[in-house]
């Protein structure tokens, strides 16, 4: 509920009001102020609240207030009220005009569905717009949405786009590899779900495509292949060896001229030496042998000598053998795997060429080499060769063929991958050609606007029911009206009508013309407490969240109805089944009946009910404050108004009494209490007040200056100080002495003498 209004800012009459030091309000609080106080602005602010437009009545106000939701306090200003947490209702003038056209005598207004707690208003065009609005929704979901629902979903129905493409990639894209168990339009679905999200990652390009598609369709043909291919490359240390021996020479001790120019004969006698060992003559010819010639001859051909030969046939012999280690035994392409074949064909193509190469090196070398044999005696330089190698290409060879053996090895799973991969290839690029995408996208938003249209049909429909029964509720609205509205005018030729869903006033069978305003008053309050009731009514209740502001309800009506609204207020207030009442008054009368009632404030606690009492200051703004002692004790307005006279009568210092602005209504609602007493009459209060003061009176002259501005429009002048307001002061004095002199007895009462 709401516990304190913190500040008002250029609201009205409040133009600059803060919260002062009086107690928070309570469940239930009854607040007193005379007529242009502030009663009605203040019933204006609870109306901001209840539409929750902070502009609806002062444009540019500034308001604050304090909530207690039983555990927690919160401010809510101007910018927040549209998160004000209560349901309010707002009884005041504004709502009189606003639920009735009173000048169409003729015109209805809404009905109160009673048991639904909300104005019905044309039920019967309510029900046929509503069933208009949703013939319209389903003749769109059916005629716009369902066909882009039912285009899509028909890629995986029976017979549908996926069951003919998965037939196609069985047939034509991947033959043999399925049949249909192993792949159908299920199977299909799972890929589809799997790549929509990114087709183009999908999407091989032309040559990853077939190598893909060779992978998933190969069978497993193959051998192992041998993969141990090392060699033991000699080229640098036979180059090495050869230029060493080339560069090397023997030394002749004695020479032979023949010999060294014949290499033919230089071999055959080296030869023949060791075959005439201890021998005088030669085994060719039988000739006696020089003496000295064999020794001669083992001195010409040195151990060095023999040490170079020896060399230069041990070189020839490596190079042999190096022609035979370079002879390595590959497999032949067939019998590589297809993925590796052209790679394969390459890298051997490769190695034949640098063997020859290579072999041509051992050439150049060999021939080098024998030529030392016919200068043995002397250094000759070796042939420039580049070393080569052909450890490289026969590792690449090594490396394809141990690539073909893991190939074999993997190849179940490999091939299951590529299957895998080729898959996802057909569905994707199939997908995007048949913008899949767009049309799973267009489903979904048909989808939400679907499940929207329905919401909004299921919405409607309770709708459409409640306010048929609100066709037949409306009469139970109805009576509460009249019943209501019979015990306020205390008649019953004035009753509530319903025709054609709409509520009319009949005076004595015929349209109502010429309602007095206590009329328009009483039909409005009743109008109101049966929205109240409906609130109460409604499942679940509305009420307990509801804060309720009834602003004068016997404004307009004469004295005989203040019982009868007393009434319907105990009688409707005493369930204690709302979230906070205010009501407000300027009537004394009524107000003390409210006072005095104990269903509603008198045995109330006080944290439950307070009294308050608004009034305008001296600057001509109101003010909220609890309600004065005098009001409490004396229970009589007219008591009270009294003390108030007499008691700025009786200050030496009139400057301090701090209610100077009240004085002239106060003055006149007294002498129109004082004099209706001394002369009942109906006459107006300036011919009361001419009968009671003879013109000999002082009293009287100050009375009709006192009269004069007690008006609302002369309120400005009563805050400039003029010299007509210091005749306030001489007035009250000569009014107060008149009692006191001609009236001795009544002065006593008044102050309890």
């Amino acid at each position: 509920m709401i516990t304190q209004i913190n500040k008002l800012k250029r609201f009205g009459i409040y133009q600059n009001y803060t919260w002062g030091a009086i107690d928070d309000f309570k469940k239930k609080n009854l607040v007193y102020g005379w007529n242009y106080s502030g009663k009605t602005t203040l019933s204006k602010l609870f109306q901001v609240l209840e539409f929750k437009d902070k502009n609806r009545c002062f444009g540019g106000s500034e308001i604050e207030i304090t909530i207690n939701n039983g555990t927690t306090t919160q401010a809510y200003n101007q910018d927040t009220i549209n998160s004000f947490p209560f349901v309010v209702k707002v009884f005041n003038s504004d709502y009189i005009k606003r639920i009735f056209t009173w000048d169409e005598p003729t015109s209805g207004f809404n009905p109160i569905s009673f048991y639904l707690g909300d104005t019905a208003g044309n039920l019967k065009d309510k029900i046929k717009k509503l069933t208009t609005i949703n013939e319209r929704l389903l003749l769109l979901r059916e005629k716009k949405y369902k066909p882009i629902i039912d285009l899509f979903e028909s890629y995986n129905k029976a017979n549908g786009h996926f069951s003919r493409k998965s037939k196609e990639v069985r047939e034509n894209y991947l033959p043999g590899l399925f049949d249909p168990t192993t792949f159908d339009k299920s199977h299909l679905k799972r890929i589809v779900d799997a790549v929509k999200d990114d087709l183009e990652k999908y999407i091989l390009s032309a040559s990853e495509r077939d190598l893909t598609k060779i992978e998933a369709t190969t069978e497993k043909k193959f051998d192992v292949q041998n993969e141990n291919l090392e060699i033991q490359e000699s080229l640098e240390k036979i180059s090495l060896t050869v230029k060493l021996i080339l560069e090397d020479s023997a030394p002749k001790a004695i020479s032979f001229p023949t010999l060294e120019e014949d290499t033919v004969l230089f071999d055959w006698v080296q030869k023949g030496i060791p075959l005439h060992k201890d021998s005088t003559e030669c085994k060719f010819c039988t000739k006696q042998l020089p003496e000295n010639r064999i020794d001669d001859l083992n001195s010409f051909y040195s151990k060095k000598l023999k040490e170079i030969q020896d060399a230069i046939e041990e070189v020839i012999k490596m190079i042999d053998t190096e022609r035979n280690v370079i002879e390595v035994n590959l497999p032949i392409k067939k019998d590589i795997a297809e993925p590796f074949q052209s790679e394969y064909e390459l890298a051997i193509n490769a190695y034949e060429t640098q063997k020859g190469i290579y072999k041509e090196k051992l050439s150049i070398l060999e021939k080098d080499i024998k030529s030392k044999g016919s200068n043995i005696f002397i250094s000759i330089k070796a042939t420039d060769i580049e070393i080569i190698s052909l450890t490289s290409l026969l590792n690449t060879i090594q490396a394809i063929i141990k690539r073909h053996n893991k190939w074999l090895s993997e190849f179940g799973e490999r091939k299951s991958d590529a299957i895998k991969k080729i898959l996802k290839h057909y569905v994707a690029e199939y997908l995007k050609s048949e913008n899949y995408n767009k049309k799973e996208t267009d489903k979904d938003s048909a989808t939400k606007i679907i499940e929207t249209i329905e919401a909004k049909i299921n919405a409607n429909m309770p709708l459409i029911k409640n306010y048929n029964e609100q066709l037949s509720s409306t009469s139970k609205g109805q009576g509460e009206l009249n019943d209501i509205l019979e015990i306020l005018l205390h008649r019953d030729d004035i009753k509530i009508e319903l025709k054609e869903e709409k509520f009319t006033l009949e005076r004595s069978g015929h349209a109502a013309e010429h309602l007095s305003e206590g009329e328009k008053s009483a039909i409005a309050f009743a109008y109101f407490l049966t929205e109240l009731k409906a609130l109460r009514k409604d499942d679940p209740s509305k009420l307990p969240n509801t804060i309720i502001f009834i602003d004068d309800p016997i404004s307009s009506l004469d004295s005989n109805h203040i019982f009868q609204v007393r009434s319907l207020l105990k009688d409707f207030f005493k369930i204690d089944d709302f979230a906070q009442l205010f009501v407000s008054t300027h009537n004394f009368e009524f107000f003390s009946m409210l006072m005095d009632c104990e269903e509603l404030f008198k045995q109330q606690k006080k944290t439950k009910a307070d009294f308050y009492f608004i009034k305008r200051n001296d600057s001509g703004q109101s003010n909220i404050e609890h309600l004065p002692t005098t009001f409490k004790d004396y229970n009589s307005e007219y008591v009270s108004i009294f003390h108030i006279l007499n008691e700025f009568n009786k200050l030496p210092d009139k400057s301090t009494f701090p209610h100077t602005i009240l004085l002239p209504n106060a003055m006149r609602r007294f002498l129109e209490l004082y004099t209706a007493m001394k002369y009942p009459s109906s006459k107006s209060v300036d011919s009361r007040v001419k009968a009671v003061f003879t013109s000999a009176d002082g009293t009287y002259h100050r009375v009709k200056l006192l009269h004069w501005f007690s008006h609302q429009n002369q309120f400005e002048k009563v805050q400039q100080h003029d010299d007509k307001l210091l005749q306030i002061e001489e007035a009250i004095k000569d009014l107060m002495e008149h009692i006191e002199i001609n009236d001795e007895l009544h002065w006593k009462g008044l102050n309890g003498l």
